[in-house]
């Protein structure tokens, strides 16, 4: 693990030189200079002392995780009703590959004259984690064993034992795959989501305003605090759903 960890790092600061010198290079011709390493953590350390930025990010977090939670129930439930009944796997079927096939940026445009634009990254990120956790969740449904659920029915073992002991173990991998892929489309797609429709106090609408201000350095900072938040959130759910299995 400790090995593990050098290994990242490592590799963190390779590409961090890699980009300092590819920015002291290209700026020796360009007028606007591209942001340094140097520079975007001072834009950073700018931003994390201000209360305002964390109740922004808070907001963001708040908005995106609403919005995937919701995407978890209902791909969750719609997933089970599909393995139960053939006629609504048939009839939801359209809809998810709809779903999977539409972008996200058209999917914002079309809301934005019914929904307000608080709500707009909530549904965005409710829509793009739908069809991940309703196809994942039907796949590890149907990989249950049958004939060793039908053998414990014999038994005479509840439907509560057999859920716990037979069909939530079969099901963890692919719904811990669902869920850590899930939080991370959730996480992109509803800060895309924040930049098209301008959301108050949201990371997209920052990330919008520094780059009206031509503050790219400000652009980099909030980028990078966007990409550490996504590999954070997903390896929180990878290790809340590995602690739930012991």
């Amino acid at each position: 693990m400790v090995r593990k960890w050098w290994h990242t790092a490592a590799a963190i600061l390779f590409w961090v030189l890699v980009w300092h010198l590819g920015a002291m290079a290209v700026n020796r011709t360009l007028l606007l200079p591209v942001p340094t390493p140097a520079d975007t953590a001072a834009a950073l350390i700018r931003l994390g002392s201000t209360r305002d930025f964390w109740l922004t990010v808070c907001a963001s977090l708040l908005r995106i995780g609403t919005g995937f939670l919701l995407a978890v129930a209902a791909g969750t439930a719609g997933a089970a009703l599909a393995v139960r009944w053939r006629l609504w796997e048939i009839a939801a079927e359209p809809l998810l590959r709809l779903i999977r096939a539409v972008p996200v940026a058209s999917v914002t445009i079309l809301v934005f004259l019914w929904v307000s634009r608080e709500h707009i990254p909530t549904f965005i990120a409710f829509l793009t984690v739908l069809p991940v956790i309703w196809s994942n969740v039907e796949s590890g449904l149907r990989q249950t064993d049958r004939s060793l659920v039908e053998m414990a029915q014999v038994f005479g073992m509840r439907r509560r034992e057999i859920l716990h002991k037979i069909t939530l173990p079969s099901l963890r991998p692919y719904f811990t795959a669902a869920v850590a892929t899930g939080l991370g489309f959730a996480w992109k797609s509803g800060v895309a989501a924040e930049i098209i429709c301008r959301a108050d106090s949201s990371l997209g609408n920052l990330l919008w305003g520094s780059k009206n201000a031509v503050d790219y350095d400000e652009v980099f900072a909030l980028t990078l605090v966007i990409v550490v938040w996504s590999v954070a959130l997903e390896t929180l759910a990878r290790r809340f759903i590995k602690g739930g299995r012991r």
